[in-house]
């Protein structure tokens, strides 16, 4: 990893928690942190570089300058308003496109070969809006899809069965946000597959399956209504999808990207499962579905399109 760098833009509560989950992780060699309050960028910046001399040797460099990212292998974007108690994902689009699109455009102008990695919300629309209007491949953008919603999920399905989440293998696609779904037909416990997995007592699988798939939805606004914002857990989703890009490691990610014809739902991107690389978003991986799964996929998808759809209805600017 010699020499790897990793930009972020925004130094707010997600970005400058990403920043501190990369240094923790030992994700690459140097990470820059951009807020056009370069006074904050240095405050995150300085708190988190205090840590290093306990951890392993690294740099983080606070900038107001985008500039600062040329040579950047990734760029994670945070930048953009936050829910607030009681309001969704999808109320953030109108404010928050106009801002992804102008940074998109400073990222392809200072580094137009680096993986974008979209966090702010709504993630997947955004995501849309960044491949629609930048220059570079879109193999190169991704958004932060449903990995964090996936390990919310296998965490507490792992505590409720008795085994180490790692042993869990269930995933959840579509939107970040209400209309995501884990796809339960294809569920294991390590070779064994959930339906046949002994329970707990009094609990039927239908019954776990629907508990978990609202609290999994839920995670995120009961967290937020208790502190006022989410930070960690996305930002050590973010780290691991970033780590992916810098060591190369062919890591399958539930991350928002352009759904392939197979799904056929039209150009709607969304949490799906893909190769992660180097080079970003290597192969996209194809689901078997159940019926059910293909209809819940098809809601999430019209979702998502509604609201990007949405944009131009009101005449927001994403050029």
């Amino acid at each position: 990893m010699t020499g790897s760098m990793v930009s972020v833009v925004g130094a707010g509560h997600v970005g400058s928690a990403v920043a501190n989950a990369l240094v923790l992780l030992r994700a690459c060699d140097r990470v820059v942190l951009f807020d056009r309050d370069s006074a904050r960028a240095e405050g995150e910046a300085w708190d988190i570089a205090d840590a290093i001399p306990l951890l392993s040797e690294m740099e983080i460099l606070p900038t107001a300058d985008y500039a600062d990212l040329s040579g950047s292998e990734a760029v994670v974007v945070t930048v953009g308003a936050t829910s607030g108690p009681g309001q969704s994902r999808l109320e953030l689009l109108g404010s928050n496109a106009g801002i992804t699109a102008a940074v998109i455009g400073e990222l392809d102008r200072f580094c137009p070969d680096a993986v974008v990695i979209l966090v702010s919300n709504p993630v997947d629309v955004l995501t849309r809006v960044a491949i629609e209007t930048s220059t570079r491949p879109a193999h190169l953008l991704m958004g932060a899809g449903t990995v964090l919603d996936g390990a919310r999920l296998r965490q507490r399905l792992g505590k409720l069965l008795g085994v180490e989440k790692e042993d869990v293998h269930v995933y959840v696609i579509g939107e970040h946000g209400d209309s995501s779904f884990p796809v339960w037909s294809s569920a294991t416990v390590g070779a064994i597959r959930l339906e046949n997995f002994r329970l707990p007592e009094s609990t039927s699988l239908s019954q776990l399956e629907d508990e978990l798939t609202a609290t999994t939805r839920r995670r995120g606004l009961d967290i937020l209504d208790r502190k006022g914002f989410t930070s960690y857990g996305v930002a050590g989703a973010v780290a691991r999808i970033v780590r992916a890009v810098v060591r190369d490691e062919k890591r399958i990610f539930m991350v928002s990207v352009l759904a392939a014809e197979e799904y056929g739902i039209g150009d709607v991107v969304l949490g799906l499962p893909c190769v992660i690389g180097r080079a970003g978003v290597e192969r996209r991986l194809l689901l078997t579905l159940s019926e059910d799964e293909e209809r819940s996929l098809q809601r999430s998808a019209e979702v998502l399109d509604t609201a990007y759809r949405s944009l131009a209805a009101a005449g927001s600017s994403t050029e």
